[in-house]
């Protein structure tokens, strides 16, 4: 057993909830040896002596408690309750009223007065006291208004109106723990995880013993990326409720985002330990598996996902982003089978689509693989929100921006550091390929898509780092040379805590970083720029066909997708004007084509001596954790090249979009 003090406290607090006193006041009793300063176990000390029926030691404890904490208004109401089984009522109402001075709305010390004001006949004094709490009641018809106004489809304009009523009522009932919760959740759905941090942080120290908030504070810390106060958070869940099966899988989670898969395994397999038909944890096992390479366990995880729940379309659409794998006719027929009920779940409907046109597309049935594809990305289409005008319009804002004059007045800005290697542009351009070659280098690391690059971008005008008035891109207007290095600095400082050894180099593949070369050219100036491309139909498609874990909005229409690359053409021509010599392009089709001679022109750019393994990089043993993951693992093959004219008629969109964006 844990000797760890909070872990202690939390012990004796479930005991004493659960009625077991004499041990809540054993475990406390230890803690009082090591700290008999210590409020909190003080309190809880004379809630057992209390609870035994010993007054005079239950006032000993809590009057010390209040002693030492004047502001501990928990324990003033304690008092109060001490005083009152006392018989002294005129000294329990000094503590009660002590108490709700500190806090008007507790509870524990309102409700005991009320009844004794009532007993005394004071009925309007108790009446008024009554309307200063929220009832149970009011809670209810507080969340059945706000539920319709923050679900996901409600219209924007009640969304907006929600969250100010959903505000107004947690500041007028600070522990409502249901509005807490629906604020928490529509901050995460609206991508505004640091507000969600907030809302959860601050229920956690007000109700510090109910892990359900030690996990929302996790989760909204993970979407923020800050892995180690997410794993903390999750640990504290795990004090108060040992071997939680939602704790684990997040820490899981956690641990494959930070690429510590090994660790992330064992969180998976502690929960399947507690239940071997727990699917989310063998879908999210096999999924490390895969990373590590180990595609066969991985299978044998998928597929018996589907045998527990022949209705998991995750499993299925796992499967099918292997790449490799060849589904049976069997499991053909039961895709079918999932996709023909009308009851079948948004997400599922598209994971199902995804998993039969991978399925279709492997048996050469084209126009069928490609009918599945578009069903299951009109379904996805309609869950995301996408607007290629107001993407084109931030592309005409940055190419505004980043002008000669600018970069001539940011001109030696930054940090002089070499280390970074960023390999962006469109996703399924072969991004993946080139990090496995250098990362097959003796010098170099790969680590992750790390966002660092966009969270600076996006916070240059938000505190706490705020550097300037307006957003990116105009806000690089109002930087400087100090704020390029502050910049710079940062990035560095958060990009090392995924790297390990003693590798001069690291990449960073976040493909959309393209949107942000300006600022990593000047904070960065000595960074290496590495631009995949590949043939317009072949990457557009590419994307087209592939379910993306998260973000990627434009890939899920056709138009949508030619009208991005277009945007992403133009604005590398821009930084390439911009930044002549500093950018390496590299084609998906030069690559396959002659792979040696690419590969030396590569570590030429990168300034590294040749080494073989870098040609022979699918022997590479590291965690890959893309959609490309089983691919780079073989030789370099060139059947993906023109691979979209076996689409050529259903592409038609796609080819018209793209047009005003090809040379020629």
């Amino acid at each position: 057993m844990s000797n760890n003090p909070r872990e202690q406290f939390l012990r004796a607090l479930q005991a004493m909830q659960q009625g077991r006193v004499a041990e809540a006041a054993e475990q406390v009793d230890g803690l009082l040896q090591r700290n008999p300063r210590e409020v909190n176990a003080l309190r809880l000390r004379g809630q057992c002596h209390l609870a035994q029926g010993e007054l005079a030691q239950a006032a000993a404890h809590l009057e010390r408690a209040v002693a030492i904490a004047p502001d501990y208004a928990e324990s003033w109401a304690d008092l109060g309750r001490v005083c009152a089984q006392r018989g002294d009522l005129a000294l329990a109402e000094q503590h009660y009223r002590r108490a709700l001075a500190l806090n008007p709305q507790l509870a524990q010390a309102a409700k005991p007065l009320q009844r004794l004001l009532q007993q005394r006949g004071e009925q309007q004094a108790a009446a008024a006291l009554a309307e200063q709490l929220p009832s149970r009641r009011q809670r209810a018809a507080t969340l059945r208004e706000l539920r319709p106004l923050l679900s996901e489809r409600a219209t924007r304009s009640d969304q907006q109106r929600g969250e100010q009523l959903a505000m107004a009522a947690l500041q007028a009932d600070p522990l409502n723990q249901g509005v807490a919760a629906l604020l928490c959740k529509r901050a995460l759905a609206s991508n505004r995880a640091s507000w969600a941090e907030q809302i959860a942080g601050r229920m956690t120290q007000r109700l510090p013993e109910v892990g359900r908030w030690w996990l929302q504070l996790a989760t909204a810390l993970s979407r923020q990326d800050q892995l180690e106060r997410a794993a903390s958070a999750c640990q504290r869940a795990l004090e108060i409720k040992p071997q939680w099966s939602e704790a684990l899988m997040l820490l899981g989670h956690i641990a494959s985002k930070d690429n510590h898969f090994d660790r992330a395994l064992s969180y998976f397999e502690q929960v399947l330990a507690l239940d071997p038909a727990h699917v989310a944890a063998r879908v999210q096992r096999a999924t490390a598996l895969k990373t590590l390479g180990r595609s066969a366990e991985a299978i044998a995880d998928y597929q018996r996902c589907l045998q527990f729940e022949p209705s998991c379309g995750e499993a299925a659409w796992s499967l099918a982003n292997l790449k490799t794998y060849r589904f049976s006719a069997d499991e053909v027929a039961a895709i079918e089978q999932q996709l023909a009920k009308p009851e079948l779940a948004e997400q599922d409907r598209v994971y199902f689509g995804y998993a039969k046109g991978k399925a279709l597309e492997h048996q050469q049935q084209w126009p069928q693989a490609f009918a599945s594809y578009a069903a299951a990305n009109a379904v996805k289409r309609q869950m995301v929100q996408w607007d290629r005008h107001r993407f084109s319009q931030q592309i005409d804002a940055i190419i505004e921006v980043f002008t000669p004059q600018l970069l001539a007045r940011l001109r030696g800005a930054g940090v002089a550091d070499a280390a970074p290697i960023f390999i962006l542009g469109l996703p399924r351009s072969g991004s993946t390929l080139q990090e496995q070659i250098l990362a097959s280098h003796s010098q170099v690391q790969g680590t992750r898509e790390l966002p660092y690059m966009p969270w600076l971008a996006g916070g240059l005008h938000k505190p706490p780092h705020a550097q300037a008035s307006a957003p990116y891109p105009a806000a690089m207007r109002q930087l400087d040379s100090g704020d390029l290095y502050a910049l710079g600095e940062r990035y560095l400082q958060q990009a090392q805590r995924h790297r390990s050894g003693n590798k001069p180099f690291f990449i960073d593949k976040l493909p959309n970083n393209f949107i942000y070369l300006g600022l990593i050219l000047t904070a960065l100036p000595q960074a290496k720029i590495i631009n995949t491309r590949r043939e317009p139909m072949d990457n557009c498609f590419g994307c087209f066909k592939q379910l993306w874990a998260e973000g990627q909005h434009f890939s899920y229409d056709l138009t949508d997708l030619g009208h991005y690359y277009r945007d992403y053409q133009r604005l590398m021509a821009h930084w390439h004007r911009c930044f002549e010599g500093q950018i390496l392009d590299v084609d998906y089709e030069q690559v396959v084509e002659n792979l040696p001679a690419h590969v030396r022109r590569l570590l030429d750019f990168c300034q590294l001596p040749f080494e073989q393994q870098c040609i022979d990089f699918h022997h590479t043993e590291r965690a890959v954790n893309t959609a490309s993951s089983e691919q780079v693992r073989q030789p370099i093959y060139a059947s993906a090249v023109a691979y979209w004219r076996h689409f050529e008629t259903e592409l038609a969109p796609l080819r018209e979009a793209l047009t005003e964006g090809l040379a020629g």
